[in-house]
């Protein structure tokens, strides 16, 4: 995989998986509400999309690692607003019986991926020379 994109898109699908289960876990298993299950689950797909892509992606092995975290759970924070926007509407307009509300983490992660990518790229896993 030569493409920073498609190696980024990879880690996505990874973190994806990631935000699945635990949202999953959260709400259907545990009963949590749907946005507070929704924010659990982006914190732990947010963490493990961190690691692959400062591994994989864009092998940027900062010295100090909090730093970087930081940096990019805040770009991914940026990203969640159109991901939890879009999210809620999903679930507004078609509720959240059965099956809605996974479709509705389909199509908000969908709609963040592209501004997550470009602040990775340009801000958080910048290499310094």
């Amino acid at each position: 995989m030569r493409s920073t994109f498609f190696r980024f898109a990879f880690v996505g699908g990874v973190g994806f998986l990631v935000d699945s289960a635990v949202f999953g876990l959260a709400w259907y298993l545990f009963s949590v509400p749907v946005h507070a299950a929704r924010v659990i689950s982006f914190v732990c797909a947010a963490t493990a999309t961190w690691w692959g892509n400062r591994i994989f992606t864009f092998d940027a092995r900062e010295r100090n690692i909090f730093r970087q975290w930081a940096s990019f759970f805040s770009s991914a924070c940026v990203s969640a607003i159109p991901n939890f926007l879009v999210f809620s509407v999903v679930i507004y307009l078609f509720g959240r019986q059965d099956i809605m509300p996974f479709v509705a983490l389909v199509c908000g992660t969908l709609t963040g991926m592209v501004s997550n990518y470009l602040l990775c790229k340009k801000w958080v896993f910048v290499r310094k020379h």
